[in-house]
């Protein structure tokens, strides 16, 4: 195999499908990138972990074809640090192993047998849709940190759900102690349709993607893979099986409480609780400290204790409804006010023990969050 292309491209190519490979596995041919090439210029680069697979498509001066795989780390770090220019690998069919030049600089490698990496999963089509990359963004941004970060009773809230009904997606996360919804309006005509997505295979399509480009993404469908087709790369993802929360009930909740907030005013306050709470190890670790929040007529008052000390704050607020204290986890808050677009944020309460809903204050049910309230003993 003998391929050349620019630093710059290359670089690009390998820092896109080291999103898919795990640093440490028991498998060594799954810390490696496999580069196949044929005569006619054609490369794809194939990173995965068996659960996500990413596999970049491109055209580059190929003189002789081949394949070979090679270990990501030492493979990038190499290219990463080479001069500027052309650089040109050339494999040895009999031993794999790896000429590596750009300049003067020249690296000689051992890789191994192309044939040992996984295969690309082939997907029996169930249905597809495209979004821009900016809306795809949105919808993971706004929930990716709602997901479950460990398996714990039920693996499946380690993902997202994407349902699609009438032509609206709907992003669902939940940890089961909070719950974030965002919808999107689909271009498109899709009898009702679900899946879960992973949350890691969010996360890492959130470092490749751009954060305002209108370039399309097609969301290719099978019973047990999505892809995401950026057409240069390809992101494939297992789905994650099991039954997800049956979240309209849950969003249905009718509230006879409405506080309506200045959204950097309550952000900034609960900014400075957060200050205790992370000096406080039980705090962080236990959540043993809640901000405690007392509704009252025309403002919330908020306190917080920990064993490093007490803040007390007050933020104006429009309430309608009675009176009302409630706690709650000051980062689980955090977490939903700065995923609300609007300067002002809605919240809808009903009592000590249930959750707090805020939801999209322009009216257009855009996304809707949810937060289960820590009990009060004092």
């Amino acid at each position: 195999m003998k391929l050349e292309c620019s630093k710059d491209e290359l670089l690009e190519i390998i820092n896109t499908v080291q999103k898919a490979i795990s640093p440490k596995s028991p498998m060594p041919i799954l810390e490696c990138i496999k580069i196949d090439t044929t005569a006619d210029g054609h490369v794809i680069f194939t990173g995965t972990n068996v659960d996500l697979y990413i596999e970049y498509n491109s055209k580059l001066n190929v003189s002789e074809g081949g394949s070979v795989a090679l270990e990501s780390k030492m493979f990038g770090e190499i290219v990463r640090r080479l001069p500027q220019g052309n650089v040109r690998i050339t494999v040895s069919p009999q031993n794999n192993v790896t000429k590596i030049q750009c300049g003067v600089s020249e690296f000689n490698i051992q890789g191994l047998n192309a044939n040992d990496f996984p295969n690309v999963p082939i997907l029996d089509e169930k249905f597809r849709f495209s979004l821009t990359y900016t809306q795809l963004r949105r919808l993971m941004k706004k929930t990716i940190s709602f997901t479950a970060l460990n398996e714990g009773r039920k693996p499946v809230l380690t993902g997202s759900l994407f349902e699609i009904r009438q032509n609206v997606l709907n992003v669902v996360a939940s940890d089961g102690h909070r719950l974030a919804l965002v919808r999107q309006n689909l271009d498109t005509s899709i009898e009702n349709n679900k899946f879960v997505v992973p949350g890691n295979t969010q996360r890492e399509l959130l470092k490749i993607m751009s954060d305002d480009d209108e370039k399309k993404v097609d969301v290719i469908v099978s019973d047990r893979y999505v892809l995401f087709d950026f057409k240069d790369f390809q992101v494939y993802s297992r789905i994650l099986d099991g039954d997800f929360l049956k979240y309209d009930s849950i969003l249905s909740t009718v509230n006879n409480i409405s506080v309506t907030v200045d959204k950097g005013v309550i952000m900034n306050s609960l900014e400075r609780a957060l200050l205790l709470i992370n000096e406080d190890i039980s705090a962080k670790s236990d959540n043993k400290v809640p901000v405690r929040l007392s509704v009252n007529s025309n403002k919330i008052d908020l306190n917080c204790i920990t064993g490093k000390g007490q803040v007390s704050d007050q933020i104006p607020a429009d309430v309608e409804g009675e009176n009302l204290l409630i706690g709650f986890n000051c980062r689980f808050l955090m977490d939903a006010f700065s995923a609300c677009d609007e300067d002002r944020i809605k919240l809808e309460l009903s009592a000590p023990t249930s959750g707090c809903f805020i939801r999209d204050n322009s009216g257009n049910e855009g996304y809707i969050y949810m937060i289960l309230p820590v009990r009060l003993y004092n």
